[in-house]
């Protein structure tokens, strides 16, 4: 009889083969040249910042309080990931039975633009900046929701980013120029201090790029100061639902690992507190809900993505994610791969089974989504 590890040998064979074709077209996106000494930069990221046994010790203080570098060096190893798993728009979006992956992403990005009460500005060209509302994308990333954003509005709204990973405005600008987009600028920079004068932008949007803020208030604040009177914000906030329980150590874990492997922090967010936050900045909250829930219309939960291959998503299943790993190993063996890919993806993976474990317990959701208006004096 063939032994157990014969098998499973004889198993990773056809899985390396089969994710090498799928990674295959993708190593240019993880040729790392953005980081230096990738194997040291990880190693130390989770030595730093990853909390071992609690949601609450050294590291979680020590992540809060370097929160800029903790934010840029956390993308700056999991980017390459994101563009090849999940595309140019990292965010969730809620979606319908038979609906692409894709396809979701961008009707959601076209729902959020259509709730920030922009009329589409015909008056201006797309040459005509000056009568042109402004937009505010916080936490652009590489640009998936702006480009879709500046098209919605036919290249007639300013819209500009502000990130705090110089690499992800790099291949912001490297997308834009790719696809001619027009009219997008960005600010690299941090989010609770945007260089900007009162009262610049007519609305705001935010795809769950707030969970990285280590204070809401203080964010929340900042966005306000930046909007004009009447102006809307429609942010997309990662809450704790009512199922979750904080003397449940099973689900306590689960949100400690959820924010050790997406550099978030979800810990004590119920959405109640975030509502309290929002509204303590000086916002008048017209909406909000979670887009994944049933009553919402989402016909999949959040986690879908890691479980199953409905709307076309291989590579965030779970034999997806080890055919990946297989991959980054086996590259990394040949030298074809930068020393620590496998590592960097073992943290992803990590990231998916909390997701899973927190969307089959209905405990967090990355959707509560807020429409906010700042007051008319």
């Amino acid at each position: 009889m063939l032994c157990l590890s014969t098998l499973v040998y004889a198993a990773m064979v056809p899985a390396a083969i089969y994710a090498f074709s799928v990674v295959y077209p993708y190593l240019p996106v993880f040729s790392y040249t953005h980081v230096k000494d990738l194997d040291i930069t990880i190693n130390d990221f989770t030595g730093e910042f990853v909390d071992k046994k609690s949601a609450k010790n050294a590291a979680s203080d020590k992540r809060r309080e370097q929160y800029t570098k903790t934010t840029a060096t956390f993308y700056n190893l999991i980017t390459d990931f994101y563009e090849y798993g999940w595309g140019q728009s990292f965010h969730f979006a809620p979606r319908y039975e038979g609906e692409d992956f894709h396809a979701s992403i961008r009707r959601y990005e076209h729902y959020v633009a259509s709730q920030l009460n922009i009329p589409t500005p015909w008056n201006a060209l797309p040459t005509e900046e000056a009568k042109m509302p402004r937009i505010l994308d916080v936490g652009c990333g590489i640009g998936g929701p702006m480009r879709t954003v500046a098209k919605f509005f036919k290249y007639r709204a300013r819209v500009t980013g502000i990130n705090i990973t110089e690499e992800h405005i790099v291949r912001a600008k490297r997308y834009n120029a790719r696809e001619g987009i027009k009219n997008c600028d960005f600010i690299q920079g941090d989010f609770n201090n945007i260089p900007v004068a009162d009262e610049t932008f007519d609305a705001v949007y935010d795809f769950e790029a707030t969970l990285h803020s280590t204070d809401t208030l203080t964010t929340f604040k900042e966005i306000y100061r930046v909007l004009k009177p009447g102006g809307r914000v429609v942010t997309a906030q990662y809450t704790l639902l009512d199922a979750y329980d904080e003397k449940n150590e099973e689900h306590v874990d689960i949100i400690r690992r959820v924010d050790n492997t997406n550099g978030c922090y979800c810990a004590g967010r119920k959405t109640a507190i975030t509502t309290k936050a929002l509204q303590d900045a000086g916002f008048k909250v017209l909406s909000y809900e979670d887009v994944f829930s049933k009553e919402a219309g989402s016909d999949i939960k959040f986690s879908e993505v890691f479980e199953g291959m409905r709307g076309g998503r291989f590579t965030g299943t779970k034999f997806g994610l080890m055919c990946t790993y297989v991959f980054c190993y086996l590259g990394e063996a040949l030298r074809i791969l930068p020393t620590g890919t496998a590592e960097v993806q073992s943290m992803l993976m990590g990231a998916a089974e909390s997701f899973k474990q927190a969307g089959r317990l209905k405990i967090l959701t990355p959707g509560m989504l807020y429409v906010l208006e700042k007051p008319k004096a």
